[in-house]
């Protein structure tokens, strides 16, 4: 914007000449502008003005986390920070609806009972609870897949995952289908069959 930086902070109208310029991506009669773009988050504040201003304007929000990348969980997308407006029933489906609160939901209270699994251990847990904490986790290696551009650096096979496979997992995993099996089965998989194929391999061996 040929703005100079401050060291105290940003200039008083930068909330106004923000707007002057998302607002320019629209859709007209004519056609419609589409405005893909890379935000950095400085120190990873979500309440820095710039990073508020900038997200009022974006109709979804795919988040990347430092903490995922560092626990191995790629892509690194946070879904409870990522969103989108166009997430509603009458746009999605009811189904793909409701399974994206459910599992934003079973995220949302494993990320609460992070601090208490940290001070008291998961034993502390009531059996509710650690089911909630297993269904998370299953979910958080499942949403993992291996990218195409890594296969010469990882050994994995990229993989294409349909949207439809994608819900489906979603669901079996949220009806506890999988509670027996390990974290490390569905972690960087693409279909949850490939889940079930590969216990039965490990148990034929």
């Amino acid at each position: 914007m040929g703005q100079m930086p401050s060291r105290l902070g940003y200039q008083p109208t930068m909330g106004t000449e923000l707007s002057e310029l998302e607002e320019r991506i629209c859709s007209t009669d004519a056609g419609a502008i589409m405005s893909i773009q890379a935000i950095y988050v400085p120190a990873d504040d979500f309440t820095d003005p710039s990073a508020v201003h900038t997200f009022s304007h974006l109709s979804a929000s795919i988040v990347l986390s430092r903490k995922k990348a560092s626990e191995g969980l790629y892509p690194a997308i946070d879904p409870l920070q990522s969103n989108s407006k166009m997430t509603t029933s009458s746009i999605i489906g009811m189904r793909h609806y409701r399974l994206a609160q459910e599992i934003r939901q079973t995220l949302a209270q494993y990320a609460e009972l992070k601090d208490i699994i940290s001070m008291l251990g998961l034993e502390q847990l009531s059996q509710e609870d650690r089911n909630v904490v297993a269904r998370a986790r299953l979910l958080e290696r499942f949403l993992t897949q291996p990218f195409f551009t890594t296969e010469h650096f990882i050994g994995l096979k990229g993989k294409f995952v349909s949207l439809a496979d994608a819900l489906d997992g979603c669901e079996r995993i949220l009806l506890d289908e999988f509670k027996d099996y390990k974290e490390s089965d569905l972690y960087m998989i693409g279909t949850i069959e490939e889940a079930i194929n590969k216990k039965i391999m490990q148990g034929s061996s």
